[in-house]
């Protein structure tokens, strides 16, 4: 589609979409009470965070709620994967709901390794709703970072 516009409008419409999700971003973040707002795909995505240092890979994972046994971690080619179920609480007959938020369902986070690990010495642990998950690096991988001098 892109190939019928001029050249100097094709990054014109990509650059639109931006705006849009950018807007409707903006507006939960501004509505009163826009961070309670559930995401609006209606999926539970946890939230990661990667580190690397010389030696390592760190995946941290937020899971609350979870029990370890609700959690699958494998290593796929140069992906870890993390995926699970989070449980929904059973309802209480007498009880009236006046507002759900909490979500619930299954998940599933593919991360793309930044470096070739070493599969027999991945270690995971879960501590108060984080998932930690260390790679350590192949010795090639440790090697692949060059430092280059500034003149």
């Amino acid at each position: 589609m892109l190939d019928i516009l001029p050249t100097n409008q094709r990054h014109e419409i990509p650059q639109l979409f931006k705006e849009m999700e950018n807007m409707v971003r903006h507006f939960w973040e501004v509505f009163p009470g826009g961070d309670l707002v559930p995401d609006l795909t209606g999926e539970w995505v946890p939230r990661l965070d990667i580190a690397e240092t010389e030696t390592t890979i760190e995946v941290k994972a937020e899971l609350p709620g979870l029990e370890k046994k609700d959690i699958d971690i494998s290593l796929e080619s140069d992906h870890l994967i993390i995926k699970g179920e989070k449980h929904q609480e059973k309802e209480e007959k007498d009880k009236r709901f006046h507002r759900i938020e909490r979500t619930y369902g299954s998940f599933y986070r593919a991360v793309r390794l930044p470096a070739e690990v070493q599969p027999d010495k991945i270690e995971a642990a879960y501590k108060e709703g984080v998932l930690t998950v260390t790679l350590p690096k192949t010795e090639e991988a440790k090697k692949g970072v060059m430092h280059i001098d500034v003149h």
